[in-house]
């Protein structure tokens, strides 16, 4: 069994600091506390373990609503009878309202990390480790922490901005206030410099895999500065990042998905979870099987046929956009299932399915930056920077294409498909790669809120979404019928600000 980084502590934001002392306040000398730990290299190690530990439980419940079932790529299969999951088929539909259970996680998790990040940051000075290693955890902490508001300022917009040890109640009602999201940004982009600065390149070790790294970080200040339209600043990170040697493409497009090959060259960082009844598995392969599969051929195991699968099904605009001879379609989508309840192919994500020896507790990690990614995102920086006919920028593009068993796409091509004459032209080839490319991996929404895309796509998406399903179920009359930008702000967030 593969080794993970998790070493689970049981600690909050609020829970791990000190109090006051006076002659009651004795600390025990049989337990951990916050006045005893945070002292060595081991307890700082278990610490930043901690403040990768709630990225598990944002994979495995909400992210891939938010980032990929709110998006073209994915939808649902609608269950007449167990109508427990509406609060899934609200955000597909944009009709999510501000009490939706799982947008209030996604908030919770998100800020569960950020807490446990600044809890590092504010202890680790006191501790004067070797220079080496206070590097190395405070740059997995400035990353982490990075990480979390990025995800959240681009989900939200404006969001409190917590940045101290959160140490009383009072403490937390007075970091609930929001702040403006181009001030969140450049927390983010501080965070991320400084975690590019302290990571290494790499790890030696099974027990370290998984930990963000120098690429890591170049990769998500890239991805931060593209949101912001600074293609000029990316373009030095991800050519850092190709000149360091460290990754490399998988000569098969499949093998990322692979249980046996996981953490391989293509991987810059992919959340961790280890197979068997010890809280650290992943259910991706379960949540994302169509409901009404009532024997074992999808899972290994029968499924419980209720609102709990059915969930990120990939939609008919997603096939639409393969081509022909993709070998990519293959290893992302299994189009074999034909549906007991509506009599059609239902398909479903491979990426993930594989058969683990318990239910629902399967070692599928979950890719959030692959190096092909990086190569996408050198080709749409340098394309924004000036349209070259046979430049760099396609030669990114091709790289990817050719792994998947795809044709060049070149200037002047006498194919009209593979013809790309100008920047815009460019900017739809790079787009459509990333949408075949990174599918499922929760790319797709931020991509189209990047591009300036989302309001189109998803208002021409959902019209087609309505008709083809019509026929088997009723879509809820609201549905996509106002694109937002933003989810709705939590309402128990929102009742604690001042």
């Amino acid at each position: 069994m593969k080794k993970n980084i998790y070493l689970f502590l049981i600690l909050t934001a609020a829970g791990i600091a000190g109090c006051k002392k006076d002659y009651l306040d004795r600390q025990p000398t049989s337990t951990q506390n916050a006045e005893s730990f945070y002292k060595t290299p081991a307890q700082f190690t278990q610490a930043v373990n901690g403040a990768y530990a709630p990225l598990q439980g944002l994979y495995n419940g909400t992210f891939w609503a938010m980032g990929e079932m709110r998006s073209d790529n994915t939808s649902y299969e609608f269950d007449p009878d167990d109508r427990s999951g509406t609060n899934k088929e609200e955000i597909d539909e944009f009709r999510e309202l501000n009490n939706n259970d799982m947008v209030g996680a996604f908030f919770e998790s998100s800020y569960t990390g950020i807490g446990r990040c600044n809890v590092i940051l504010a202890r680790l000075p006191a501790a004067k480790l070797p220079a080496a290693i206070s590097d190395t955890i405070g740059g997995q902490a400035s990353f982490l922490r990075a990480f979390n508001y990025f995800n959240v300022v681009r989900i939200f917009g404006d969001v409190p901005l917590v940045l101290t040890e959160t140490q009383s109640v009072g403490d937390a009602y007075k970091v609930a206030t929001k702040a403006h999201a181009a001030d969140v940004y450049t927390q983010i982009i501080a965070d991320a410099t400084d975690a590019i600065a302290k990571l290494p390149l790499s790890y030696s070790g099974l027990g370290n895999k998984g930990r963000v790294t120098k690429g890591t970080a170049e990769t998500l200040l890239a991805e931060v500065y593209m949101t912001q339209k600074k293609f000029d600043l990316a373009v030095p990170l991800l050519r850092a990042i190709i000149a360091s040697n460290v990754y490399s493409l998988n000569a098969n497009y499949a093998d990322n998905f692979d249980l046996t090959k996981e953490n391989g060259p293509e991987s810059i960082f992919e959340i961790q979870y280890i197979e068997g009844p010890n809280g650290l598995g992943s259910d991706f392969i379960d949540t994302f099987a169509p409901w009404d599969v009532y024997d074992t051929s999808v899972t290994g195991h029968t499924l419980d046929n209720g609102a709990q699968n059915g969930w990120n099904i990939p939609t008919q605009d997603l096939l639409d956009a393969y081509e022909p001879d993709d070998k990519r379609r293959a290893a992302s989508v299994d189009e074999t299932f034909t549906s007991d309840q509506y009599g059609i192919i239902m398909p479903y994500i491979k990426k993930y399915q594989s058969v683990g020896a318990v239910k629902g507790i399967t070692g599928n990690n979950f890719p959030v930056y692959r190096y092909s990614d990086v190569y996408l995102m050198l080709a749409e920086c340098l394309n924004e920077q000036g349209f070259a006919g046979g430049g760099d920028a396609f030669r990114y593009l091709n790289l990817v294409r050719e792994r998947a068993g795809l044709p060049d796409k070149s200037a002047g091509n006498t194919d009209a498909t593979l013809n790309v004459a100008n920047q815009e032209d460019f900017r739809t080839a790079v787009a459509h790669e990333r949408q075949i490319e990174l599918c499922f991996e929760n790319h797709r929404w931020f991509d189209l809120l990047r591009t300036g895309k989302a309001v189109a796509v998803m208002t021409a998406h959902g019209a087609r979404e309505k008709a083809i399903k019509k026929p088997y179920w009723n879509v809820n009359s609201a549905a996509y019928t106002n694109i937002r930008l933003l989810f709705q702000y939590p309402l128990n967030e929102g009742q604690l600000e001042h």
